[in-house]
């Protein structure tokens, strides 16, 4: 049977997370997504030692494997706007290439629904790149909402697909 768990990550998991990272911008890429930046851009191990000392980035083992990477933010005022403490938001929900279609974007988002629920939130929130229509597609299929879309003017033509999910 496969397990699954989830720890913080740490500066020994930077290799494999710029890895994972990097396979996920590659697919992003492939969909027209450009969130994270133009085919060729990619994440550098400094990219993601920076991540790591200002926010909270997690691993995702299969069977002891690292196939999955995440942050989960309490506050995120440069998408949401000021809001009261009601949700937790995922930001670069990744999985390594290889491991996709096995349930672990289901997995990581559930497991962020508990730790926002622990904390007495009431909703899960994230964005993606409103012509990532497969993305989108996954995310409402995993009961998201989206509640409005806003353009980012400072990455160019991009439009933010603004996602909530309530927990329970």
């Amino acid at each position: 049977m496969t397990s699954h768990s989830v720890r913080r990550a740490a500066v020994v998991d930077v290799p494999v997370l710029t890895k994972i990272r990097n396979d996920a911008h590659a697919k992003k890429v492939a969909h027209g997504d450009h969130a994270w930046g133009k085919e060729g851009d990619g994440f550098s191990e400094g990219w993601v030692l920076r991540s790591l000392s200002r926010r909270e980035v997690y691993v995702v083992e299969q069977d002891g494997v690292p196939v999955g990477t995440f942050s989960l933010d309490w506050d995120d005022e440069p998408y949401w706007g000021e809001q009261e403490p009601i949700a937790g938001y995922v930001h670069g929900l990744c999985v390594r290439k290889g491991f996709n279609g096995n349930g672990l974007g289901r997995f990581m988002v559930d497991w962020c629904a508990a730790q926002i629920s622990i904390r007495s939130r009431r909703f899960v929130r994230l964005g993606c790149d409103v012509r990532n229509t497969k993305l989108c597609d996954y995310y409402e299929s995993l009961g998201f909402v989206r509640l409005r879309t806003q353009p980012i003017p400072e990455h160019g033509d991009y439009i933010e697909s603004l996602y909530q999910k309530e927990i329970g």
